[in-house]
């Protein structure tokens, strides 16, 4: 019974964790799809494209549509 207290108790503190560091995940998330479809483009094709914006900038414009 000890046992398996104690497994809820780690699994709930790794979820408590989790929770904590969302914002850096999806900054993470955000900026690693950003750069790899931008690595994924040849140089003549990223050319006249405008650069997409960072997360930060992201972020700005998103709350600006609510």
């Amino acid at each position: 019974m000890l046992r398996y207290a104690t497994i809820l108790f780690l699994v709930l503190c790794l979820q408590l964790l989790a929770g904590c560091t969302t914002g850096k995940v999806t900054r993470g998330i955000y900026d690693g799809i950003r750069v790899r479809n931008d690595l994924q483009g040849s140089p003549a094709e990223r050319f006249g494209k405008p650069q997409e914006p960072d997360y930060q900038e992201y972020e700005r414009m998103r709350k600006e549509q609510r």
